[in-house]
């Protein structure tokens, strides 16, 4: 690992040692919650008194409101952005662990592998920088598998499995016997789904012929032999066996060629997939892209709580409460993706671009706009910026792009903050290079739409 950045992990996490009462304010999104999961788990090994917030953004108003609340703060997976702001209201006695774009203020206590030349969108995450701070403050090692779980639910996987720090924190997590990695079909919910929904609602890629249609799906995997059921219980892909597993995926193979899909999103397939050993192998916990999933349901649906038991290993009733959420997200996000199907996305020079109005809510609108690269509504070759307009008359606007265009330049995250910079109050923006928002008065729209097209076309030219 990088020597100056764990030097200062371990700077912060000496400092944090000697304080006490906390307030732990974290992102709402599964990498946030995994990091105030692993945070808040220290602290209570400690024996710190603490307590927790969990936030949508890191606004002005929102600092404001917990100002003074308590005698030291811990901002996780935001910040960076707000270390002004922070100086300026909560003036002293907090910590920013993060990895979002930074400003150039400089504080003390502000650990962001971005300042130490690493990566912060693809190498670790927010919940990989807390397991760094973690790590140094115990026998936290266990926690590792919190910080895998937060690295791809920040879509952090790169098509040969985690890389960087992601891929030291995963060694460290099987050495621990926490976590286990193995070669395999990646496809979605090989423990929460039904062999024959595993096929029907694969988005990533969409499969010809097989995605969206129950009746072909069901088909095709009897077609191979395999039963749908074991006894009166639905069979899903774990349950195969390695004979079973072998056959599905060279059907899928064969497939997929027929019907001309390109080599690499048939590679794209198949690859690592990682497994908490400690949870059930009846549970979508287990999975650690699935777990993600569940945190990112439970934040985005007002129930940020649910998720942060989840990570502080409650599976009685959060659990039971998660999957109720989780089934709620998949239903919002499907009817996102119909709208913007049946309204269509308009193409500028430099993106797509989509506005849901009121229709669909702001936490979910950047997932459904990513998942338009999945449902072959747009192609690979523009981000697409979504909005969605707020109750208070702002305009939330969140931008996705694939990592073939990171390559050639562009950085959502920079292209969002440098808005920001040029319009002052009432914006607010910032995040990863394929992934970002901002917030800005809906009077801007048209004003945003051609300066950051301006911006995005300099980022690529």
């Amino acid at each position: 690992m990088n020597t100056a950045f764990v030097q200062k992990a371990r700077e912060i996490a000496v400092e944090i040692g000697k304080r006490n009462d906390f307030l732990v304010v974290g992102n709402y999104d599964a990498d946030g919650i995994s990091s105030t999961g692993i945070m808040c788990t220290a602290l209570n090994r400690l024996g710190k008194k603490f307590s927790t917030k969990i936030l949508k953004q890191l606004y002005e108003e929102e600092i404001e409101k917990i100002a003074g609340t308590a005698q030291n703060y811990i901002f996780i997976d935001f910040g960076s952005g707000q270390l002004g702001l922070l100086k300026k209201i909560v003036k002293e006695n907090f910590f920013v662990i993060d990895h979002h774009q930074p400003e150039k203020e400089e504080w003390p206590f502000h650990l962001n592998p971005l300042l130490f030349g690493v990566d912060g969108g693809s190498e670790i995450s927010a919940a990989g920088t807390a397991y760094m701070v973690a790590r140094e403050l115990g026998d936290n090692r266990d926690l590792s598998a919190l910080a895998v779980v937060g690295a791809l639910g920040d879509m952090q996987e790169q098509s040969t499995g985690l890389s960087g720090h992601n891929r030291e924190i995963l060694e460290e997590g099987i050495g621990k016997g926490v976590l286990s990695k193995k070669n395999d079909l990646k496809l979605y919910g090989r423990i929460s789904r039904p062999l024959v929904q595993f096929l029907q609602f694969s988005s990533n890629p969409i499969i010809p012929g097989l995605t969206a249609n129950e009746k072909a799906c069901s088909e095709f995997i009897l077609g191979t032999g395999v039963d749908l059921k074991e006894g009166e219980t639905w069979r899903n892909y774990e349950s195969l066996s390695p004979e079973e597993k072998k056959r599905l995926a060279t059907a899928l193979i064969l497939h997929m060629n027929k019907n001309n899909v390109p080599d690499w999103k048939i590679q794209a397939m198949f690859g690592e997939v990682y497994t908490l050993e400690k949870e059930s192998r009846q549970s979508p916990l287990r999975d650690a892209k699935e777990f993600g999933t569940v945190m990112n349901a439970c934040g985005r649906w007002g129930h940020s709580d649910i998720a942060l038991s989840l990570c502080l290993g409650d599976r009685a009733e959060a659990y039971h409460v998660a999957l109720g959420l989780l089934a709620e997200h998949r239903k919002q996000l499907r009817e996102g993706i119909e709208l913007m199907k049946e309204r269509g996305v308009e193409e500028y020079k430099n993106f797509y671009f989509f506005d849901a109005g009121d229709r669909i809510k702001d936490s979910i609108i950047g997932i459904v706009a990513g998942m338009l690269y999945g449902s072959g509504a747009i192609s690979e070759n523009k981000p697409i910026i979504a909005l969605t307009h707020n109750p208070d008359g702002s305009v939330k606007a969140s931008g996705r792009a694939t990592g073939e265009l990171v390559r050639r330049g562009l950085n959502l995250g920079k292209a969002f903050k440098e808005l920001q910079a040029r319009w002052g109050e009432g914006t607010e923006g910032g995040g990863h290079a394929v992934a970002a928002g901002v917030k800005f008065p809906a009077e801007k729209k048209q004003e945003f739409l051609k300066e950051l097209g301006e911006i995005l076309g300099k980022q690529v030219s």
